[in-house]
């Protein structure tokens, strides 16, 4: 299902609570859905909540496909799933609750890219990414779940929790022989899907790698109906510029092969393809390089990271990035202190934007400030954080107005009570992973705390969060076992780097 805006500012038909949550508006609406933002009451959790359109409420169909989701969803038990929190009827209205992804969705992610930057996503991102992927896809097929609507907006990325797929509004059970409608989205259709077949693994399969392929190289694999389902019309891949890319491409041939007996039959056999490639190129790129130049600033790539005590309104970045509400006033906290000091132009062209779904950011000139832009990310509400998908879109958006360095305010830990530390990672964790990815213009990245405390709070799990994931060189393989002779050939540990030659290292000394 592709979501078409919703408008925050309209009035909640489903209103204000559901059950032990609180709604905070509309966010998207696809297909016989509407998909709305809440946060549980007590644990102040943002969540998913998805409902049928008014128009389907009294119609069997649609309370079924909701029920059904969350049916399906359920039986799936792997981190890579976005999860059914919960399902039932509400006032005659079928709901689902599901999971909320702190993070952009794989299509935003590389479609911004593309825009702002000129280049898409790594080689070894985007295997990174189908890794996680399959790994979900090969979980729901172990339960008899074929997705059917494999493609980058369904796959949401945290840089906190990795990928989840999310969006299982069309799947059905493998092989069932039940009636069931062509549904998907063309460009990542499998040909026998188009034409109607019983869903099976191998449609999925070809799923995936569509999506590989639009994320590696900006399209679907096939640009119109009549190409997709001639027989003799093959991928048009680019020339591969190293074997890495070669070796992608014929994984990617195996999957979107036109005869289904002929493609990759499991989801398995590719995982472990990107998997294989992901380590290779980790290996050879300085994935994950951050070097400490004091106590509070490192150097993460080509970057500056700085965590310092100050006054926000003060700062001489390109940019400020403040904390906002999602009506966008700046009456309280950093956005006040911005106002005063800049101006009120910049709040009542900040309001003029309209009401603003959690998790966005949008910019407005910066009034008397020394900065050019001043970037409101609406990133929290009652305790809900979505500071990680604030910050990621903070960070595309200063790429796309061409800016080379930023100052931060520590997101949601005002009003909104996300905690210093909560707040720390979740940042932290989006600006490693935008530094990581590349090709940004960002050259200086700086959060500014009020403070001592906050800064202390701030700075340990700060940079905590941005050296991110130990890259280990090996893996120990356990100790002798008691009474077991210890073979003078038997390995000890295995190097990460060379284990696309499989070397096994015996220890030395």
């Amino acid at each position: 299902m592709s979501l078409t805006d919703c408008e925050p500012s309209a009035p909640h038909e489903l209103g204000e609570r559901l059950r032990s949550y609180e709604i905070w508006g509309c966010i998207g609406a696809g297909g016989m859905s509407r998909v709305w933002l809440g946060r549980h009451q007590l644990l102040a959790v943002p969540v998913i909540v998805k409902t049928v359109l008014s128009e389907y409420e009294n119609d069997a169909k649609g309370e079924a496909r909701v029920l059904s989701e969350a049916k399906l969803m359920a039986r799936i038990a792997s981190p890579r799933v976005v999860r059914a929190l919960d399902a039932g009827i509400h006032e005659r209205r079928p709901y689902l609750v599901e999971e909320y992804v702190d993070g952009v969705d794989l299509d935003e992610l590389d479609r911004r890219r593309r825009a702002a930057l000129g280049v898409g996503l790594p080689l070894w991102f985007v295997c990174e990414v189908m890794q996680a992927a399959c790994e979900a896809l090969q979980s729901a097929h172990q339960t008899g779940v074929v997705h059917r609507d494999m493609k980058p907006s369904n796959l949401f990325g945290s840089p906190q929790t990795g990928i989840r797929l999310g969006d299982f509004g069309i799947a059905a059970v493998a092989n069932a022989g039940d009636e069931h409608e062509v549904s998907g989205t063309i460009r990542f259709m499998a040909p026998e899907q188009v034409r109607g077949a019983e869903p099976d693994p191998t449609i999925d399969v070809w799923g995936a790698g569509a999506t590989a392929f639009d994320l590696r190289y900006g399209h679907a694999p096939f640009s119109t109906l009549e190409a997709l389902l001639d027989e003799n019309t093959r991928p048009a891949f680019p020339q591969p510029a190293t074997a890495a890319e070669a070796y992608f491409q014929h994984v990617l041939a195996g999957m979107l092969d036109k005869n289904r007996e002929r493609r990759a039959q499991r989801v398995l056999e590719p995982m472990r393809h990107f998997a294989l490639l992901a380590q290779m190129l980790r290996a050879g790129t300085q994935h994950g390089s951050i070097e400490a130049i004091d106590r509070a600033t490192f150097r993460v790539h080509d970057c500056i990271v700085r965590f310092r005590e100050g006054d926000l309104a003060k700062a001489s970045a390109d940019a400020i990035v403040s904390s906002a509400n999602d009506v966008l006033t700046m009456r309280s906290g950093v956005g006040e202190a911005l106002r005063k000091a800049g101006g009120d132009a910049i709040e009542a062209e900040a309001v003029a934007c309209g009401k603003q779904p959690l998790g966005s950011c949008v910019a407005t000139t910066a009034g008397s400030l020394s900065a050019k832009h001043v970037l409101h990310a609406v990133s929290a509400w009652k305790e809900a954080s979505c500071v990680g998908r604030a910050t990621q879109r903070a960070l595309l958006l200063a790429d796309e107005l061409g800016h080379r360095t930023l100052s931060f305010a520590a997101l949601g830990t005002g009003v909104t009570r996300v905690s210093t530390e909560a707040c720390a990672s979740a940042m932290m964790t989006a600006v490693r992973q935008h530094l990581e990815l590349g090709a940004t213009r960002l050259k200086e990245i700086e959060v500014v705390l009020w403070g001592k405390q906050s800064f202390d709070r701030y700075r340990e799990v700060g940079e905590d969060a941005l050296h991110g994931r130990l890259e280990l060189g090996w893996h120990d393989i356990g100790l002798p076992a008691p009474g077991r002779e210890v073979r003078p050939d038997g390995g000890t540990w295995i190097d990460a780097q060379r284990v696309s030659g499989s070397r096994l290292h015996k220890p030395t000394g």
